[in-house]
């Protein structure tokens, strides 16, 4: 993938201005600011380079690798990155499923603290941690490196992976909106795929740190396995919708995986709901104990998304769904499939 002049000019201004910092960048005043660029900024968000939520920008890693040849800061920042990834491999293999706090990555580094919060606000982007606190100012901070963390030898091999997998999806993206202005009649019943399963999957580990195996072991409860392929095609086409900027089917496709589990899983506990509705799967499962207080209130979140899907709900742009809402409600997936 090539990036233009201004697209670097403006990787690099967002880059400068979140440098270190938790809070990103404010997309709205950087976009009113740069309104000659705003498709180069979509663009850019699209492939990958920044992400937008809250409407503030965040620098992603696969920006500091197209960055990293010209800027000394962001050269900086990926030396921090990977001193802090080689602590973090150690641990792993040291005391597999160990944390390790902000205070004591700096101590057995050498790197202040604050360097290596900015550090920790690069890696969590990749898929190599199983849990940390997002919070980094805290004293109680830490982080604690999964089993993937072992697929790589450096820092530099994952930016290598992230690129290989943002070439895949530029890829996808760009033959989709060629299929788009095809109508062809396909025979019924024929499932038309844009890209691999595997490639998918690929994608999907990249950016919630999530392989279709352990999200196949969580939901084991699912004994029918045309259901479970099903649930994994579904997610693979809502991972490709949110992706490629359909955001409403996107949503769409997640919030009915989302019921589906639960149902199933209830079903799984030999409990019924009072009807077979989204609202009472919810509030079964809290009130039986099946999920957690904070998970039960996501489930409740992406029913909220699911009622924006309604026309009569998009009065205004205020209530259209928006791409970082699509790829909420696809994270939510992963994260209540967690809890089970």
């Amino acid at each position: 993938m090539t990036i233009s002049n201004d697209g670097k000019k403006l990787l690099n201004d967002i880059f400068s201005a979140s440098f270190k910092s938790p809070n990103g960048m404010d997309a709205l005043r950087f976009r009113a600011d740069n309104e000659q660029f705003i498709s180069e900024l979509d663009q850019l968000e699209h492939l990958g380079y920044i992400e937008r939520k809250n409407d503030r920008y965040f620098i992603k890693p696969l920006a500091l690798a197209q960055l990293a040849k010209d800027s000394p800061d962001v050269r900086s920042i990926l030396h921090i990155c990977s001193k802090v990834f080689t602590l973090l491999r150690g641990v792993y293999k040291d005391n597999p499923g160990q944390k390790i706090t902000v205070s004591d990555i700096s101590r057995n580094t050498n790197l202040p603290e604050d360097d290596v919060r900015a550090g920790l606000r690069i890696i969590i982007q990749t898929p190599i941690l199983g849990s940390y606190i997002n919070d980094f100012s805290r004293e109680s901070a830490y982080v604690a490196p999964s089993e993937s963390i072992l697929k790589y030898k450096s820092f530099e091999d994952i930016l290598q992976k992230i690129q290989e997998w943002a070439k895949r999806r530029d890829s996808q993206y760009r033959e989709s909106k060629k299929l788009a202005h095809i109508s062809p009649k396909y025979p019924g019943g024929q499932e038309i795929s844009l890209s691999t399963s595997k490639t998918n999957w690929e994608a999907i580990e990249n950016e919630y740190g999530v392989t279709k195996r352990s999200f196949g072991r969580k939901i084991n409860f699912v004994s029918d396995s045309h259901k479970k392929e099903i649930i994994f095609r579904d997610v693979e086409h809502s991972f490709e919708l949110a992706f490629s900027g359909f955001s409403k089917p996107a949503v769409i496709l997640a919030g009915g995986v989302i019921e589906e589990l639960l149902r199933l899983y209830l079903k799984h506990n030999n409990i019924s709901a009072p009807s077979n509705s989204f609202d009472d799967y919810i509030k079964t499962c809290e009130q039986n104990g099946l999920l957690k207080s904070g998970v039960s209130r996501l489930s409740d979140s992406v029913r909220h998304f699911r009622n924006l899907v309604h026309l009569s709900a998009e009065k205004t742009k205020t209530y259209t769904i928006s791409k970082s809402t699509a790829k909420g409600a696809l994270s939510s997936i992963f994260t209540i499939v967690n809890d089970f």
